[in-house]
């Protein structure tokens, strides 16, 4: 029962990590790309709040969740996937905190300045590419899911 119940929740939660950064990744990215520099820094700005703290809560629920699983799925395959689920989501965890966290700590520190510094445009396109990275990984975290729970139950 506790297995299920744990496979329930990152299986959420990864849907969620997944669903969100494609999102961004399709739409609001492009989007973003778009922009000339004043707007980009605003723009990216206000977006911010609207995902910290759920994106991070979400994530380290995941984790959690994937760290159970890890020892008690009931058998060693769905332990396996259920840890390749885990992984994925530290990547996403990793991804986001070494570099988009960084990096929009910087863009807020511009704002704070009231300047937006020569090579903004390569710090946006570095954030896009990390973008890319953990959305990646949440893909996989979610697939990595749900198998472990067609191995565990299917």
């Amino acid at each position: 029962m506790l297995a299920a119940s744990l496979a329930a929740v990152l299986v959420l939660c990864t849907g969620v990590l997944a669903g969100a950064l494609v999102a961004v990744e399709r739409a609001v990215v492009p989007m973003l790309l778009r922009l000339p520099r004043r707007t980009w820094s605003e723009v990216h700005r206000l977006l911010d709040p609207g995902f910290d703290p759920l994106m991070p809560t979400v994530n380290k629920v995941a984790l959690a969740a994937g760290l159970g699983l890890s020892f008690l799925a009931p058998s060693a395959a769905s332990r396996a996937a259920f840890a390749a689920a885990l992984a994925s989501v530290a990547g996403v965890a990793l991804v986001s905190e070494l570099r988009n966290v960084r990096m929009n700590r910087r863009i807020d520190a511009w704002a704070e300045a009231g300047e937006i510094p020569d090579g903004w445009d390569t710090l946006r396109a570095d954030w896009a590419r990390a973008n890319r990275r953990r959305t990646a990984c949440a893909v996989l975290a979610f697939c990595a899911a749900l198998g472990g729970c067609w191995l565990a139950w299917g």
